[in-house]
């Protein structure tokens, strides 16, 4: 759970974020594309110096003693991590920048980047630091803005189906590979004696947007036009995305309430034995049971799929280097560092973040665990939030309107209000 409270965070100070510094267009310092600063490539020698670099969550807990195995090999180098708290990220960022008192490197939550990049302050990837052919390609698009580069993608999030196996055999039921095949396959659960079939988030605070817009991208819409500049809903595809999602709350297949701190335990005893979420819930369920109990009674499929596709959300963390920095050329070589196969593959050992780069969940002992497998088969079929300043705001505007609909509102009339609220917000930018 405290994966998911993560990325929440981001969408509540994300929007702090917008509101502050791009609600009302680009920030004057903050150029992009052909107007952006070019980056000196870099060279081959090893990082010297102190690198000072914020960063937050579990990742910055580990970022410290991790980094032992860079310093080792660049000797005259020294990291220093400071961890921050995920709801401080912004009032740092901008306080940081404003007053010229920024460290060399930060992690970005990547639904942060564009309203770091909107408020100034991050320098652009220079060439020589990783080769984007290698990473997750919905990852590294996130990174970009008008044509630029501003972060280096380090982890991916993305999310499958958990279900209760042990209960679904004793049911009769299959694990679901559509849309019609989830609501059967949760009425199976209800049918079976569960109070729910399958647990989905509500409003703002739980971040709905995370299984709204999957449902969305596979029912076939886009959020941005082909150029990126303006939102482009489609009408039919959010109303069946939004009808669907509320559908399994006005069924009762899916509590009203209750989704947050109480998943795992519903999880746990069958009350409500199937949810969407991230690779950390495997650790979660076997501190809460045991490891032998998860390899026993729970099952991981990708999410099943709409009209179009099966896309499913996909979060992550980004690298990225300010602008007056003091040591750029450490920083920039400690990220290069950090988006190698061999370290990301330690990374993901020692975290369970999903690597950015795509070759390391394709070989052993990966590919042999079936649940590492599921992931990067779903991680082949993701959609990412868009990289606007906007998007918090909007995305915190769909949760409200997603969560009438839940409660019996029209989905017509939702998606209308959104398209409404889209055209009077623009990108942000």
């Amino acid at each position: 759970m405290k994966k998911t409270r993560r990325v929440v965070a981001l969408g509540a100070l994300g929007m702090v974020g917008v509101l502050a510094l791009a609600g009302c267009g680009r920030a004057d310092d903050a150029p992009t594309g052909s107007d952006a600063p070019s980056a000196q490539a870099l060279d081959d020698g090893p990082a010297t110096g102190e690198i000072t670099i914020w960063a937050m969550g579990e990742e910055g807990e580990n970022l410290g003693d991790f980094s032992e195995s860079f310093t080792k090999a660049n000797p005259d180098a020294k990291i220093t991590v400071t961890t921050i708290p995920w709801a401080d990220v912004m009032t740092k960022y901008q306080t940081a920048v404003a007053a010229g008192t920024v460290p060399d490197a930060i992690m970005i939550g990547s639904s942060l980047l564009p309203s770091m990049v909107a408020a100034g302050g991050l320098a652009p990837v220079p060439d020589g630091v990783v080769d984007e052919s290698t990473l997750n390609p919905t990852a590294a698009e996130s990174t970009q803005v008008d044509g630029a580069s501003y972060a280096v993608p380090w982890y991916v999030e993305t999310r499958v189906l958990y279900y209760r196996s042990d209960l679904a055999e004793k049911a009769g039921l299959s694990a679901p590979t559509s849309w019609e095949e989830l609501t059967d396959f949760a009425k199976g659960f209800t049918d079976a004696g569960a109070a729910h079939g399958i647990q989905l988030p509500m409003g703002d605070a739980e971040d709905s947007t995370q299984v709204i817009l999957p449902f969305y991208a596979q029912a076939g819409g886009e959020v941005l036009n082909s150029a990126g500049d303006a939102y482009a809903w489609d009408h039919d595809a959010l109303v069946s995305a939004l009808e669907y999602y509320a559908s399994f709350f006005t069924d009762g297949l899916a509590p009203l309430s209750g989704y947050g701190d109480s998943q795992t335990a519903a999880f746990t005893d069958g009350s409500n034995p199937a949810f969407i979420s991230g690779p950390w819930m495997v650790s979660v369920l076997a501190d809460m049971k045991d490891a032998d109990w998860v390899a026993q009674n729970v099952a991981t499929v990708p999410v099943p799929a709409g009209a179009a596709n099966n896309d499913s959300y996909l979060g992550g963390g980004h690298l990225g280097v300010f602008a007056d920095a003091k040591n750029a050329d450490g920083a920039w070589k400690f990220i290069k560092w950090l988006s190698q196969a061999d370290t990301q593959k330690a990374w993901f050992d020692l975290t369970s973040d999903l690597p950015a780069v795509t070759s390391v969940l394709d070989a052993e002992p990966y590919t042999s665990d079936a649940r590492i497998s599921v992931l990067n088969d779903q991680l082949e079929n993701t959609v990412a939030p868009p990289s606007v300043p906007s998007w918090d705001e909007m995305s915190a505007f769909i949760e409200t309107e997603a969560e009438k609909v839940a409660n019996g509102s029209s989905a017509d009339a939702a998606a209308s209000a959104i398209e409404a609220k889209a055209e009077s917000l623009g990108t942000g930018w």
